[in-house]
């Protein structure tokens, strides 16, 4: 995942290390952390596959290496990111991915974001399924005692489900967040 993130930073400008971290927790950052550890050894391998260029500039006493994607960088990270979302994968990584849709043409953007609100539409079926059986097998006992966090768990999907839906709608059309935030809020 990083080797995306990392690429999708660098796209259209120079930035080094400490820059592409620093961009990273100042934006995608709210649902994915990049840490030094990780970031330097991704930096050197996407370089060595040639998805990174790395120029050393002196910048007074310090050498700084600044990095920027190539072409067949590009074409690596377009790849991915036309790649349909997997609603398997963890969240951060389905995040992450349409945090990129802005590189996207238009139409690809478009299936995409149906085809993820699609198999969230699936999902929810199958959460309204398994509350249906809940609902018709379970005794308030059961609710209240032994299964409460197992139905806990059921009943975060459905949020879950529905408020991706809801802002899958409002992000298919562009609609201003604003008037999403308000909404959203008025909601509860």
């Amino acid at each position: 995942m990083l080797d995306y993130i990392v690429i999708g930073m660098v796209l259209d400008e120079e930035l080094t290390g400490y820059d592409i971290k620093k961009e990273v927790n100042e934006s995608i950052g709210i649902f994915y952390r990049a840490n030094y550890g990780r970031l330097y050894p991704t930096l050197k391998k996407l370089a060595e596959k040639e998805y990174l260029t790395m120029n050393e500039q002196m910048q007074g006493n310090r050498l700084k290496k600044y990095y920027k994607a190539t072409a067949l960088g590009k074409e690596y990270f377009m790849e991915w990111l036309s790649a349909p979302v997997d609603l398997m994968e963890h969240g951060e990584t389905q995040l992450s991915k349409i945090f990129f849709y802005g590189e996207l043409p238009k139409e690809i953007r478009t299936k995409r974001l149906q085809e993820y609100e699609f198999l969230v539409e699936q999902l929810l079926h199958q959460l309204l399924a398994i509350k249906k059986e809940v609902d018709e097998e379970m005794t308030i006992d059961d609710v209240n005692n032994k299964h409460y966090y197992q139905i806990s768990t059921l009943f975060y999907g459905l949020q879950n489900g529905y408020s991706t839906l809801n802002w899958l709608k409002y992000i298919k059309e562009q609609k201003p967040f604003s008037k999403f935030i308000t909404t959203s809020m008025e909601e509860k």
